[in-house]
């Protein structure tokens, strides 16, 4: 029991970097080490919190570094703030889904956590179809830009990825994490590939089961019908000319991204602003 108790610090001070309290759940599925069944380590929290002894403690159902108790009541107003973000995910999304080559769209960053405040942007991951990534994020950056005043608070991608390429390279806690708690608003089957392609995870949480309710139920419902918009703005995009197109779209970003930061070295610019044919993250 002192290697569990041992692990359960481990993801408690991770998070409590975040100031993020965890429930028992949420502890079992982050832990670094598996072995122990979910009620042992419930049971293993619950009388830990209770002797006093332990250095966290629990609060409403929520466990936390000690003497961190305030965290929890932060928490409970992200969670009751994150409900009014997810309605404009929800809405968000139904515009994101209508255009060319979109093939799943997903919530990433606080509020895949729902951990949002009012400081927070509304992030998304997309997938699109393989060799249009770059039609899909120019289109839906000028869409931002003329609409939103670029505003991130109405919406931020900075992560979009094609559906032949979903595996992530950065493998990391961070990643991770990131990973595990994901959460799509259109196309779950999509999901499903992702973080069945993703499953590295399970090397840093082996107590992970893949496309977990508990982490990937958001809060509104996922939307799966295919939008006719999008689907007439691809026939008027004709193969050959879309793979030319994208191309010389991909390229322009690399000289943006160069003139923008000549000072910065080319292999941590790349690394920074990747740019390729089924990545682009910034």
């Amino acid at each position: 029991m002192e290697e569990l108790k041992k692990n359960i610090l481990k993801t408690l001070l991770y998070y409590d970097i975040f100031s993020h309290p965890l429930k028992s759940e949420e502890i079992f599925s982050f832990l670094p080490k598996n072995g122990i069944p979910a009620e042992k380590v419930k049971e293993f929290l619950k009388n830990s919190a209770s002797s006093g002894n332990a250095p966290f403690a629990e609060k409403d159902g929520y466990y936390y570094i000690k003497p961190a108790e305030e965290n929890v009541a932060k928490r409970i107003e992200k969670e009751n703030y994150s409900r009014r973000m997810w309605k404009r995910a929800s809405l968000v999304t139904h515009i994101i889904k209508r255009f060319p080559f979109v093939r799943a769209v997903m919530v990433t960053g606080s509020l895949s956590k729902n951990s949002s405040d009012h400081t927070s942007d509304l992030d998304f991951m997309l997938i699109t179809k393989p060799g249009r990534l770059w039609i899909a994020r120019t289109m839906l950056m000028l869409f931002k830009k003329i609409f939103f005043l670029n505003s991130y608070k109405f919406f931020c991608i900075n992560y979009f990825i094609t559906e032949d390429n979903l595996e992530i390279s950065d493998k990391n806690i961070f990643t991770a994490t990131e990973i595990a708690t994901i959460k799509a608003t259109y196309n779950s089957a999509l999901l499903h590939r992702f973080i069945n392609e993703n499953s590295w995870i399970k090397d840093y949480f082996p107590n992970y089961v893949l496309c977990d309710p508990l982490l990937h139920s958001g809060g509104c419902r996922i939307q799966e019908n295919h939008s006719i918009v999008q689907k007439i703005a691809e026939f008027l995009l004709p193969g050959s000319i879309a793979a030319i197109l994208d191309k010389k779209l991909m390229n322009l970003t690399r000289n943006h991204w160069k003139k923008r930061y000549p000072r910065l070295p080319e292999q941590e610019r790349n690394h920074m602003f990747r740019s390729t044919e089924n990545v682009s993250k910034t």
